[in-house]
């Protein structure tokens, strides 16, 4: 049976695949191996936290991009 991956740990993995540049949850889902429901929940932490923010929003796709709090948070490799 596979560990459990921490929050921290699954919040470094969206980091990190933002930081190649703005992304959908889909596409956060495909880049850091998790699934969207988790993605889509884990997103609305980093926006609170002001790791992540949205760029784009409608009924239909949300994009966000990291911002330099996220970077900070990415570099120090520590993600509450």
């Amino acid at each position: 049976m596979a560990t459990k991956r921490r929050f921290g740990d699954l919040r470094l993995l969206i980091l990190t695949a933002l930081e190649s540049g703005q992304k959908t949850v889909n596409q956060l889902s495909k880049d850091s191996g998790i699934n969207w429901r988790t993605v889509d929940n884990h997103i609305i932490h980093l926006i609170g936290r002001g790791y992540v923010s949205p760029v784009f929003t409608s009924p239909y796709v949300k994009i966000y991009q990291i911002t330099d709090a996220g970077r900070a948070a990415l570099v120090q490799g520590d993600v509450p």
